[in-house]
Order: C-alpha cells, then sequence, then structure tokens
C-alpha cells in the first residue's frame, strides 16, 4: 500500500473495489475487502426495533455511523486502533466487557486480544499507551459510532 495511488481489490478473479490505499482501507464496500487489508473486529449485525444494531453472539446494542437506506443487516467493522480500553460504559458510545488474554508486542505497536463471550476482538496500542493491567484482567473496552464501517450483507 505504500508504493500505490491505486488498489483493485479481487475476488474469484473480479474487481470488487477500486481506490485509494485511505479509501480501501477506511471505506471498505464488503467484509471481503474490510478483511482483506490489515486486521479488523467484524461483528455481524441486524437493525432492532429500537434503530440500535444488535449483534449474533455478543451481549448488548450498538451505535452505528449513518445507516443507508433500507438497511437491515450487515457487518459492523471497528479497526483494531479505534478500541480502547475504558473505565466506565460512558466513555465510549459502544462498550464491551471480556477478559484479556493475550497481547503481542509489535515493534511500536502493542495488539491485545480481548475475549468477549465466544468472540475475540484486537486492540491496538502505541507502546506508550500500553494497557496497565495484566493478562486474565476483565476489562472493558469501547469505540465511537463515527470509528466504525457499516457493510451490507455480501
Amino acid at each position: 500500500m505504500v508504493m500505490s495511488d491505486r488498489i483493485g481489490v479481487m475476488r474469484a478473479g473480479r474487481l470488487v473495489q477500486v481506490g485509494s490505499p485511505q479509501q480501501i482501507y477506511t471505506a471498505p464496500r464488503s467484509k471481503f475487502v474490510a478483511e482483506f487489508i490489515g486486521d479488523v473486529n467484524i461483528l455481524s449485525v441486524r437493525l432492532d426495533a429500537g434503530g440500535a444494531l444488535a449483534a449474533d453472539g455478543v451481549p448488548g446494542r450498538f451505535r452505528a455511523p449513518p445507516l443507508p437506506g433500507g438497511f437491515s443487516a450487515g457487518h459492523l467493522v471497528i479497526r483494531p486502533e479505534y478500541l480502547r480500553f475504558v473505565g466506565a460504559a460512558g466513555e465510549a458510545e459502544n462498550t464491551l466487557t471480556g477478559r484479556l488474554y493475550n497481547e503481542y508486542v509489535m515493534g511500536s505497536r502493542i495488539q491485545y486480544q480481548v475475549r468477549v463471550d465466544d468472540h475475540v476482538f484486537l486492540v491496538e496500542k502505541l507502546r506508550q499507551q500500553a494497557f496497565a493491567g495484566a493478562l486474565d484482567d476483565e476489562v472493558r473496552i469501547g469505540w465511537d459510532a463515527r470509528d466504525s464501517i457499516l457493510v451490507a450483507e455480501e
């Protein structure tokens, strides 16, 4: 991506999205494209009667970026760098409680794995923003709606 000004993502021999590296990363049009470029957290979601998103296998209801017209189900994409450890539910629009079970030092970054029920979330922080807790701690993670991407079912 460093040397490209345009990228074409192909699936089964067909172009599914063409754009700048920034567009492909920040505005994927499908779950496939989101997963193709970098690590992601993806929740299969559906619109509930109250206008919030409910996720399969994850407790709670979530706020999302503006919904496309006619949206009823799809995928909520959250890049690991937009997830953060929070102390209280009000510190982020969307929060989940889970258990920190792994961390990887990746040069200037640390990637944490947090298990929420059967789902694993990736949280990435710069080394100077390292989580102060320990493995096996119960943690609360969160993100704001504007930091997530909603893509339709494929």
